[in-house]
């Protein structure tokens, strides 16, 4: 039975109750996000060995496309239903069909101008596939108002659920099809055959039916709210896609499916280790953010247990990447192995850039979000335009020196609004990070020794990845009364 939609979200402290709620929708979105990054990934290895570089970057450049149109369709109304305070029928029905709406113009749109932005990337092959994909914008609209009404009462359970069906059912539909030798085709499919599952687990998952109670003022107010973080998002996508889009132009597709698969592996990893968490983020802080005393205890809460996973994630995966890469996808994507060793020296500005988001939405910042998103993509392009005619290897460079240079801004900007200092940010993440950095200097060391240099890769592989962690367990431990008071109390009450 579904929780009433139009239930008044009072104000909260980040007491026991929102507390286990908060873990409760973690551990939930943990398996959502594992799930999905699990199938992903083996999806992702089948594909990669199954399907061609070319196959690989052209589907990359047609995701940017439709992401973006996505995005637009969208224009923040799913986001509004978590934030409402109270929900009405007028309200929800105007978000839905207003997004069903949006998302059928976004289909024209796309069927309209696919081939002269085929013609654009140089790659006349991805014009019919781009608009066939164009369908999957009406069919997620279906379902996106029912998941984000589950998700406004922590159902991440439904989530978890419905993503693994959904990828599994999908993934096996497009390693079929590649198998078939459908080449760029199978990722299509997968993508249609995905969201077609996750509407109809979604619609399942809460008992509501969309009515026709539709009201302009309501969609005036939310688009005039929801601008900026429209905006926001489309200039995220293109500060974490451009350089793709560049590279296409510039290099090939066929380095676009190099660095793609490269990024695309470390997101992975990246995704299964702080979205749970920032996923959780929004509703919980929205709850607390009339309190900065609470407000901070729950940004504190979040960041620590999501650094202490993506950390040693990020920076043990950078540390064995050239070996990683090949032995797993296949030795026509070493370079990506290499260009992914590169992107994990992002951790800890990966990691706190996942969480800002949250954070400065929650408290309505959105014009704020949105000046920092556009710093961002302004400094991607300058340098990734610099560093494209010097090869991918120097893009991948140049876009982790931006990150950088734009997380002073970012630390400033949440501390301005939400009253959060680099101190406490910092009292919350240096424990992992140091002993991740540990962990990365042994493994990086343990890589070249002859022992483990030479023999076979997949034994050397899982021999430097149990040591890593066991190394980062041990160095945590030692220097985190925290995490050793969490050990004892996980081993007292598995007693």
């Amino acid at each position: 039975m579904a929780t009433d939609p139009y239930a008044s979200a009072s104000s909260a402290r980040f007491d026991t109750h929102l507390r286990r709620q908060s873990k409760h929708s973690v551990g939930w979105s943990v398996v959502r996000f594992m799930s999905d990054q699990f199938f992903s990934f083996v999806v992702f290895v089948l594909l990669a060995r199954l399907l061609t570089r070319a196959d690989i970057g052209a589907f990359a450049v047609m995701a940017i496309f439709a992401e973006v149109f996505r995005t637009m369709s969208a224009a923040g109304l799913i986001q509004t239903v978590a934030r409402e305070p109270a929900l009405s029928k007028e309200f929800t029905d105007t978000v839905y069909r207003s997004h069903m709406g949006f998302s059928l113009i976004a289909c024209a749109v796309i069927l309209a101008l696919a081939h002269p932005f085929a013609a654009f990337m140089n790659a006349p092959q991805i014009a019919l596939p781009l608009q066939v994909l164009s369908i999957v914008l009406p069919i997620s609209a279906l379902g996106q108002t029912h998941m984000a009404l589950r998700l406004r009462n922590f159902g991440h359970k439904t989530t978890a659920l419905r993503s693994v069906a959904s990828g599994i059912i999908g993934g096996g539909a497009a390693v079929a099809a590649a198998f078939a030798g459908f080449g760029l085709w199978a990722l299509v499919i997968q993508r249609i055959v995905t969201e077609i599952i996750s509407v109809i687990l979604s619609r399942a998952a809460y008992a509501w039916t969309p009515g026709w109670a539709w009201r302009w003022a309501i969609l005036k107010r939310n688009l005039g709210i929801n601008g900026s973080l429209t905006a926001t998002q489309l200039v995220y996508i293109f500060t974490s896609r451009l350089q793709e889009l560049v590279i296409g132009n510039v290099i090939g597709i066929v380095a676009v499916g190099i660095y793609r698969t490269a990024w695309r592996t470390v997101d992975i990893i990246a995704g299964g280790a702080i979205r749970p968490f920032a996923t959780v983020a929004m509703q919980t802080l929205a709850r607390v953010k009339d309190d900065r005393v609470e407000l901070c205890r729950a940004y504190q809460w979040m960041i620590s247990k999501a650094a202490a996973i993506s950390f040693p994630a990020l920076i043990g995966f950078g540390a064995v990447a050239p070996l990683a890469v090949p032995t797993i996808f296949g030795d026509k994507w070493e370079q990506a192995g290499a260009l992914a060793q590169i992107f994990a020296f992002m951790a800890p500005a990966f990691t706190l850039n996942q969480f800002a988001s949250p954070a400065l939405g929650a408290l309505g910042a959105s014009r704020s979000l949105l000046v920092l998103s556009l710093t961002q993509l302004s400094l991607t392009a300058v340098f990734t335009l610099l560093a494209a005619p010097y090869g991918v290897f120097a893009v991948a460079w140049a876009y982790v020196l931006r990150a950088y240079l734009t997380l002073p801004m970012q630390i400033i900007m949440l501390h301005r609004i939400s009253g959060i200092g680099f101190n406490r940010t910092w009292s919350a993440i240096w424990q992992p990070f140091a002993a991740s950095v540990v962990m990365g200097a042994a493994l990086h060391g343990a890589m070249m020794m002859p022992g483990v240099a030479g023999g076979h890769a997949w034994l050397r592989l899982i021999m430097v990845i149990g040591g890593g962690a066991l190394i980062y367990g041990v160095v945590l431990l030692i220097i985190s009364p925290f995490w050793r008071a969490f050990l004892f109390k996980t081993l007292r009450e598995l007693r």
